[in-house]
């Protein structure tokens, strides 16, 4: 038998920039059992004599924690129709002649992987009518999130329960139960908690009562916003009139577990501060008011939108027209941020997102143009920096031009990497 070791022997990286903050200056990274064992200098690196260590030229690369996506399976409202397609569903996935989830799933995180996410909320939509086939429904979600679990880029399932406006106002609550009852065989097979998502103006007017409900059922809630329905500042006074009830009745969502909004923003600072004593956290997707929200202080995350690179919604923020962010928050916002508005069971994120020993060593290799220290103000960036300022650098985005990925690692297994540069850089 072929032991771990000699499968995936230690990788030495060199010649290259680490994004790490505690060495925020390091051009050399060692991997070695799925883990971030050293950082530091080339020079240090030089004097590891292991026979059995693979040494990857980076080439002047830059390695950073790999991002955080959000992945719709598309077509999944089909996830379990109706009569005799509800049995094809449970085999195949969804009822309408599309292949099967054991193809779709990995499929749609290889092309996640291929953007340079190590993790990504996999969403699948479940039409409420649905709830009537429960069984077939179990089993097809089961059959998805097998599919998942299989899958290195680490998924954390969403269930997006959509036509409540469909049925009458009693029996809504009813439909969300049920909807979380389902998702406990998900939390099994991942060993996370799944998330329940619901299109925020569907359940605005019982929204306490939604909101207990979750809590009860120690679920994380996603409120998907569509602001051209639910204006920001009704959307706000709902969470804020929830809370301050939920609080009174002593049953906050459970820590690890916050609600969660999805699609959320605002140009008001007003509609951010009341936010923040909601304990609401935010999930901007592609450009929004960033800066605004993190002068606040409201916990708040970005993914691109789909198909699009996530330095390309970096760049969106980083040269918004008038809430603009430095790099380093436009970054964070994507890997840091997202990977702490992730639901866990031990309530505190698998990762940090940071490359420092002893994390996990999901990274990601980019070309980039150039590094900088880039702030909104370009009389504050540089192009270098003074080495106490202990800054780590970022690539400098122009607003035109992208870094271009050359691999994503996870627990040290490369999984994405173009053809052009396969087999490429490492030698023995």
């Amino acid at each position: 038998m072929t032991s771990t070791r000699a499968a995936h022997p230690p990788r030495l990286l060199t010649n290259g920039t680490i994004h790490s903050p505690s060495e925020p200056y390091a051009d050399a990274m060692l991997v070695e059992d799925g883990l971030i064992a050293w950082v530091g200098s080339d020079e240090t690196a030089a004097e590891r004599k292991d026979p059995d260590l693979v040494i990857q030229d980076l080439d002047r690369a830059l390695v950073a924690p790999a991002f955080v996506g959000w992945v719709n399976l598309e077509d999944s409202s089909e996830i379990a129709a109706t009569g005799a397609d509800a049995t094809a569903a449970v085999s195949t996935g969804p009822a309408s002649g599309h292949s099967s989830w054991a193809d779709r799933v990995p499929a749609a995180l290889d092309a996640a992987a291929a953007q340079g996410c190590g993790a990504a909320r996999l969403s699948v939509e479940l039409p409420v009518a649905a709830l009537t086939e429960a069984d077939a429904v179990q089993e097809s979600l089961n059959a998805a999130f097998r599919a998942a679990a299989d899958h290195r880029v680490r998924a954390y399932p969403v269930l997006t329960l959509t036509g409540l406006t469909d049925m009458g106002v009693a029996d809504r609550l009813d439909a969300v139960r049920a909807a979380a009852e389902l998702l406990r065989t998900v939390d099994a097979i991942l060993g996370r908690p799944a998330a329940l998502q619901l299109l925020a103006h569907e359940v605005l007017e019982q929204l306490l009562s939604i909101r207990l409900a979750a809590a009860q059922a120690q679920r994380q809630l996603v409120l998907q916003t569509d602001q051209s329905i639910t204006p920001a500042a009704d959307m706000v006074a709902a969470l804020v009139d929830s809370t301050s009830e939920m609080r009174a009745k002593r049953q906050s969502p459970p820590g690890g577990l916050p609600t969660v909004l999805h699609g959320f923003d605002s140009a008001v600072r007003e509609d951010w501060e009341a936010l923040l004593n909601t304990g609401v956290q935010v999930v901007l997707r592609g450009r929004g008011h960033l800066a605004t929200a993190l002068s606040v202080g409201v916990p708040v995350s970005a993914v691109a939108e789909d198909g699009q690179s996530p330095w390309a919604a970096v760049t969106a923020h980083v040269h918004h027209e008038s809430d603009p962010v430095s790099v380093r928050a436009g970054f964070n916002a994507q890997t840091r941020g997202a990977y702490r508005s992730l639901p866990e069971t031990s309530g505190t994120p698998a990762t940090s997102a940071q490359l420092d020993p002893g994390a996990r060593a999901t990274y990601t290799v980019w070309e980039v143009d150039s590094l900088a220290v880039q702030t909104p103000d370009s009389r504050t960036a540089a192009w270098s920096t003074d080495v106490r300022a202990r800054t780590p650098l970022l690539p400098y985005l122009d607003g035109e031009t992208l870094p271009r990925l050359l691999s994503t690692v996870i627990d040290g297994v490369e999984v994405s990497q173009p053809a052009s540069h396969a087999g490429a850089g490492a030698q023995t």
